[in-house]
């Protein structure tokens, strides 16, 4: 007798399997497709929070009447305001080339972190918001840029801590779990292309 169970991973993909009583099943799954992650800057840049007195925002009735565009970082900015859009008519300080770093929760008063994580993920964060209007947090292009150079020099530190307090990296053998002297092997690889 045959039964099928369907396996639900974390990433909301499908995939069936048949098994057989009589034989053990083994399986291979490759996820296909693109994840991007959130990477925390700091304290206040959390995946899920509510807005702070400090940070810039808007609170739009949808549909919001502004274009939007992802760069190459998967930052999503604004590139153009409808003159008779919701966001030209809503009052709040909403600029062209403004960033987009958090969007509403899809219920309640919390706004999800919304940075690099593309075009795609921030039109669907709106469109499922429940109600009528939508809260965006805005930074500008040298907020933006100073939050990257900050976050690169905390991982720097971080970088330098970890290693004065654990000493430097060493790299395994996935095999036998031992530390592999990368002197030795770059002078193996070294002397192999010395034949060409």
């Amino acid at each position: 007798m045959q039964s099928f169970i369907t396996v639900i991973n974390p990433f909301k993909y499908f995939t069936s399997i048949k098994l057989n009583k009589k034989k053990p099943s083994t399986f291979l799954t490759s996820l296909s497709g693109q994840y991007k992650y959130n990477i925390f800057q700091d304290g206040s840049d959390r995946a899920k929070r509510s807005v702070n007195n400090e940070e810039r925002y808007a609170i739009i009735q949808k549909p919001l009447g502004i274009v939007l565009e992802e760069a190459e970082d998967g930052m999503v900015c604004i590139v153009k305001i409808s003159p008779n859009g919701n966001a030209a008519k809503s009052g709040f300080d909403i600029r062209v080339g403004d960033i987009i770093i958090a969007v509403s929760a899809t219920f309640g008063d919390e706004v999800w972190s919304t940075r690099g994580v593309g075009l795609e993920m921030v039109l669907k964060s709106i469109k499922i918001r429940s109600g009528d209007f939508v809260t965006i947090v805005l930074e500008s292009e040298n907020q933006n840029e100073n939050q990257k150079n900050l976050a690169s020099e905390n991982a720097l530190q971080r970088r330098k801590d970890a290693r004065e307090k654990f000493g430097s990296p060493v790299i395994l053998d996935p095999i036998t779990l031992t530390p592999v002297n990368t002197k030795n092997e770059a002078e193996k690889k070294g002397n192999f292309f010395k034949f060409f």
